[in-house]
Formats: structure tokens, C-alpha cells, sequence
């Protein structure tokens, strides 16, 4: 006698999958709606921390903060400044947590209102600061003029921004921007690479420009950590970025290169044969290997409001904050 066989069962997808996949879905709509906001929120936190990459990271941080706190918005419109809001208050714990973070003057009284036309000439001169200079003011002036001069927030939106009240911005503006009208005009210092670790540095983007990708892999070491920001992380061995660099479809190439005075790795890109600064990567140097890779190729504006300028000239004036 035949045993009757039960039907084949299909696998039911268990409850934390789905509730994995439904959250995968929120977040990918959450990041849609900040995309056209990520490169104005990233342009502040480069200037409040000093570093473009720096501040990719920070934002990135507040990104994923705010989706997890996406609840408390109680209003669609005010999507923007809750994101500076998360945005800076992270700044200030990335200043606070490298030590560069400077008390908070006393609040003072700020001075009678200003016209429109002295408005628009502080605004004017704010724009004509050198980008560098910025990060010289302590944090709380740093953001008001940033917010206020530079990003065209109200008075009552970079209040709420940064935590405080209209009397204490205008005080800390009337701050910020003496400071900067006496700094205008001046070069902060040229922050070049390491000597010890630009030998190392430089073979690897001789190598990796020419495709010698046996070549780059003799520069690692055997436990190289690789992280493809917002694509991967994990060990150099284990991924793929070798292959889907030559796979790349635009003409490209590595160069040391100042951004706003500080030494760096471009990764440069042909656009109607001039080659145009795209991103970033930053290694980190043991002994005579390479030991991490940090590559921001996907982040495309991430250089849109700094100065770049390859390393064998003259470093370009830093380019004013409106750019």
C-alpha cells in the first residue's frame, strides 16, 4: 500500500523577516526624502568639524539617529531644520569627543537690529570667508554662521537649530562675524601628509592608476580592513573592490591633491575631458603596508564646496561658503 505523501510545504517567511524587510522599506523611503537635503546638511557639518570626510560621517550618524527617532517629527514641512537639528547636535559631540570643542562665551545681550543692507554686507562677507577659517570660531558662533550667513536659515529656524533663543543667536553672530572680518584674508596653515607614510602612499596610487592590481595588493596587509562608504565594510580579501573599480565606466584616476589645505587622496573624474574632483579616500599606513582602505566614491557631493587643487602646484584660495 502507496503511503500518502504530504504536499511540499513552502517555507513561510518567519516574523523578524518580515518585520527586517518592512524596516528595510522605511528606511529607503526615509533616504529618498533626505536625498536632496544630504548635500546642503553635509556642507554644514564639513564646515562645523572641519573635514570632509569627517563630516560625511557625522551626518551619516545623525541620519541614522533620526530614522530611528523619525517618530517625534510631528510635521512633514519641518523635515529640514529637524535634520540640522540632529545634524549639529551631532557636531558638537564629534567636536566634544576630539577635544575641540571651546566653552560657550556668556550670552550677552545682542546688538539693536540691523537693516536689511547691513544684513546683506554681513552676509556678503560671510560668503567671501575663507572656508578654513571658520573652524577657528567656537561652536556655537561656528554654527549661527554657518546656519544664518551661509545656509539661509531664519533667525527663529537656526534658534531652534541649535538650541537656543533669538537674543543668544544674534549675539553669537555679532561674534562670529567680527571674528571672521579680522580674519579675513588670512592663509591657515598647509596641513601636508605625513612624511613617513607619503612614500607608502604614493607607490599604492602609482599602482592603483596603472591597474596593477597584483601591485596593490603586495602593498596590504594580510588583514586589511576595506570600507566602501554606504556600499560595505569588512576585510580587503573578502570584497570585490578591485574588480568594480575596473569595471568603473567613467575614465578616472588617484591623485594627491589640497583640499582646503590639506593634503589628500582624490579620486578624480573625467567630465568633458577636464578631470573634475568626485570624492575621497583615506588610507591608513603600518610600518611599510597599507592596513585600511576608506573609500567615498559614492558620496558625489561630497567635494562640491571645497577647494581642490593637486598637490604639485600651488594650493587654490579656499573657495567662499556660496559656491
Amino acid at each position: 500500500m502507496n503511503e500518502e505523501r504530504s504536499p511540499i510545504e513552502v517555507p513561510m517567511p518567519s516574523a523578524v523577516e518580515a518585520v527586517a524587510a518592512e524596516a528595510a522599506e522605511a528606511r529607503r523611503r526615509f533616504d529618498m526624502a533626505c536625498a536632496q537635503l544630504r548635500p546642503e546638511l553635509h556642507r554644514f557639518c564639513t564646515r562645523m568639524t572641519g573635514s570632509p570626510c569627517d563630516g560625511e560621517d557625522v551626518l551619516q550618524d545623525a541620519l541614522v539617529l533620526a530614522f530611528y527617532r523619525l517618530s517625534e517629527l510631528r510635521e512633514g514641512g519641518a523635515l529640514r531644520s529637524w535634520l540640522f537639528r540632529i545634524a549639529h547636535n551631532k557636531c558638537i559631540d564629534f567636536l566634544r569627543a576630539r577635544g575641540r570643542f571651546e566653552p560657550i562665551d556668556p550670552e550677552r545681550p545682542a546688538d539693536e537690529e540691523r537693516t536689511m543692507d547691513e544684513e546683506l554686507e554681513h552676509k556678503q562677507r560671510a560668503q567671501r570667508a575663507l572656508a578654513n577659517i571658520v573652524t577657528a570660531l567656537p561652536p556655537r558662533e561656528r554654527a549661527c554662521v554657518l546656519l544664518k550667513d551661509v545656509l539661509d536659515c531664519s533667525l527663529e529656524e537656526t534658534a531652534a537649530i541649535v538650541g537656543s533663543n533669538a537674543i543668544a543667536v544674534r549675539a553669537a553672530l555679532h561674534r562670529g562675524r567680527a571674528k571672521l572680518e579680522r580674519a579675513e584674508g588670512l592663509e591657515p596653515p598647509l596641513r601636508p601628509l605625513e612624511a613617513q607614510h607619503r612614500a607608502q602612499i604614493e607607490r599604492y596610487l602609482s599602482a592603483f592608476n596603472d591597474r596593477d592590481w597584483d601591485g596593490v595588493r603586495a602593498l596590504l596587509t594580510d588583514d586589511a580592513r576595506l570600507d566602501v562608504v554606504h556600499r560595505s565594510e569588512g576585510s580587503f580579501a573578502d570584497a570585490c573592490y578591485l574588480v568594480n573599480y575596473a569595471r568603473l565606466t567613467w575614465r578616472w584616476k588617484l591623485e594627491l591633491a589640497w583640499v582646503d589645505g590639506v593634503e589628500s587622496i582624490v579620486h578624480f573624474r573625467e567630465e568633458g575631458g577636464v578631470w573634475v574632483p568626485h570624492a575621497l579616500v583615506q588610507l591608513r599606513v603600518s610600518g611599510d603596508r597599507i592596513s585600511a582602505i576608506r573609500d567615498y566614491v559614492h558620496v558625489d557631493y561630497m567635494l562640491r564646496h571645497c577647494a581642490v587643487t593637486p598637490s604639485s602646484t600651488e594650493p587654490a584660495p579656499a573657495l567662499p561658503f556660496g559656491h
